[in-house]
């Protein structure tokens, strides 16, 4: 991976917290998700048009233009300003994401929960956004492209959008199920738009008018 300079020229406010199920019933009317019983755990068993359905209820509820962020915006808010692999650092631990509790790099060990955690359970980015690292993967608005570098640019861009097409959607932020290098804030995952799993959310943001 080869980071390059990406210019974001439109602001836009990001979710402090994954959707959470109580949330996704309020606007839906149904809740999808596999792990139950506790409050303010993430939405999950989404498919990509189930966010797409949540977010245009949500629009005509709020007056709002929500959406799914972009990668190139996931990233920027997932950094908070950072260049490390994570946005707390070098390392991580299960104190700090919820993912399988592998070691990584010369860490430790830790708990493997099995399950998704409420949302804020972790410490936030420097930008107050809590669960950029593990707990469910997000879904971002991108297709993701083909060729080996998923079409991802890899020079200096202005308010990248991806591809026009594909069969491929852009996941980011890993799971609960997933090894913590996949947590890293450049790691970038894909799958149908139409998958549907219980290590699945998704995150909303709107641009600054």
């Amino acid at each position: 991976e080869t980071q390059h300079t990406v210019k974001l020229t439109k602001g836009f406010y990001m979710g402090v917290h994954l959707v959470t199920q109580e949330q996704w019933q309020a606007v839906m009317g149904n809740n999808l998700s596999h792990f139950r019983g506790e409050e303010n755990l993430p939405v999950e068993m989404l498919s990509w048009h189930d966010c797409q359905e949540f977010i245009e209820k949500l629009r005509e509820k709020d007056k709002k233009m929500y959406r799914l962020p972009t990668e190139a915006e996931w990233e920027y808010a997932a950094r908070a300003g950072t260049a490390t692999p994570f946005h707390f650092g070098d390392t991580i631990s299960t104190d700090q994401a919820n993912y399988n509790g592998e070691p990584y790099s010369n860490g430790k060990k830790g708990v493997r929960r099995g399950k998704t955690t409420a949302v804020g359970t972790f410490p936030a980015n420097a930008w107050g956004l809590h669960d950029m690292h593990g707990n469910v993967w997000q879904w971002c608005e991108d297709w993701y492209g083909e060729d080996r570098y998923g079409d991802y640019p890899q020079k200096d861009v202005v308010d990248p959008q991806g591809e026009d097409n594909g069969k491929l959607r852009v996941l980011r932020g890993c799971s609960y199920l997933d090894d913590p290098e996949t947590c890293r804030s450049a790691y970038r995952s894909r799958t149908r738009p139409d998958n549907r799993s219980d290590n699945i959310g998704c995150r909303v943001c709107f641009f600054v008018e």
